[in-house]
């Protein structure tokens, strides 16, 4: 079973608000942002990106274990 493409994911949507909300406020689109939560909303864009990347390479490294043992049990059945 093949993994569904990134942007049909729940992940993607999240992480991509996220980045587009701390990029508003990190370039200063909203004046009353201190410099520290520039800091702090970039990180979390950071973060956020991060974490959308390793949850969709674990998900495929899954995908291809579960693809691989699939057909090592076709290729080689237990002895009934």
């Amino acid at each position: 079973m093949e993994p569904k493409p990134g942007y049909k994911s729940t992940e993607f949507w999240l992480a991509a608000a996220t980045t587009v909300i701390a990029a508003l406020l990190a370039s200063g689109a909203f004046e009353e942002s201190s410099m520290f939560a520039k800091v702090l909303t970039l990180a979390a864009s950071v973060l956020a990106s991060l974490g959308y990347t390793a949850a969709r390479a674990f998900t495929k490294v899954g995908t291809a274990k579960a693809a691989a043992l699939a057909e090592a049990a076709k290729a080689n059945p237990p002895p009934a």
